[in-house]
């Protein structure tokens, strides 16, 4: 393609004044119709510049291939950056290493976040709400209340029989002897007699050479009724808790109502030396 094929020319609407650039070759020595792209109007243009002369390309350089050259080198050196004033130094990276990990010694410790208290405090209510809740609406269901309803059915049974239990536990003894082992066992020792010893005492006394003990007592009726009085056996104790001596006396009153008090008192002539103790208890027995 030669230079005059892309030589170009302005031309102008005359009907908008919109300007066009076409190429010369386009229009023609003598021009051609065109049409508007803006208002669609048509004209004949004309190309009113003559198409510069061709050029030859082997006419655009010197022939001094030297001269040539020269300005090449001129040009590049033109372009090309300036050297820098002094080259930088190589970094020592043994040197680098030992900044960072000074920098990394000096530098502020991040601090350690603590465990979210207030998270784990709301995780916790949110789980309490959550159990609540729960038990809110199984408690609702028909099975939920018959469990509940079992469960205070046993609840109160279970505390009539133990205030029975503690209340009648004398007459519970007197019908079922067996169980006074029971209730001894968790310190509640049952009096199936009705009637209790107080101030027991033991008198130790020369009578014509010989050693006599007395012992005196009170028997004091703690029955919601009248009760009859049993024999009181009488046990000398020695000091490991063996029976050195015992025998029986026959009170001197056979019956004793709600309150009553009786004078108890008996003695023993020539007792066993070992005795450190005496016992009083109600039996059935005589001798």
């Amino acid at each position: 393609m030669s230079s005059a094929d892309l030589a170009t020319v302005v031309i102008a609407c005359p009907h908008c004044g919109t300007r066009y650039q076409v190429p010369h070759a386009t229009l023609g020595a003598g021009g051609r119709e065109v049409q508007c792209a803006q208002c669609g109007k048509s004209w004949h243009a004309e190309a009113n510049v003559p198409p510069p002369a061709a050029i030859d390309p082997d006419t655009m350089f010197p022939a001094d291939e030297a001269a040539l050259d020269f300005a090449f080198e001129e040009e590049a050196r033109a372009i090309a950056p300036p050297p820098p004033a002094h080259p930088p130094a190589e970094a020592d990276p043994e040197h680098e290493r030992t900044l960072a990990e000074i920098r990394a010694a000096i530098a502020p410790k991040p601090k350690k976040q603590p465990v979210n208290a207030m998270d784990a405090a709301a995780i916790s209510k949110a789980q309490k709400s959550f159990d609540r809740r729960q038990r809110r609406v199984i408690g609702t269901l028909p099975l939920a209340r018959v469990r509940r309803t079992a469960r205070l059915a046993a609840f109160v049974l279970l505390a009539s029989m133990l205030i029975l239990g503690f209340s009648l536990r004398t007459d519970l003894v007197t019908w079922f002897p067996s169980l006074a082992g029971l209730y001894a066992t968790i310190g509640l020792p049952v009096n199936i007699v009705g009637l209790e010893f107080q101030d027991s005492k033991t008198i130790n006394s020369l009578r014509a050479g010989k050693m006599v003990m007395q012992v005196t007592s009170r028997i004091r009726s703690i029955a919601s009724r009248a009760v009859k009085v049993p024999p009181v056996l009488v046990s000398l104790i020695g000091a490991d808790g063996a029976v050195l001596y015992e025998w029986t006396v026959a009170p001197s009153a056979p019956e004793m109502d709600p309150g009553d008090v009786l004078d108890f008192s008996t003695e023993v002539n020539s007792p066993p030396s070992g005795a450190v103790s005496v016992r009083l208890s109600f039996t059935t027995k005589a001798s």
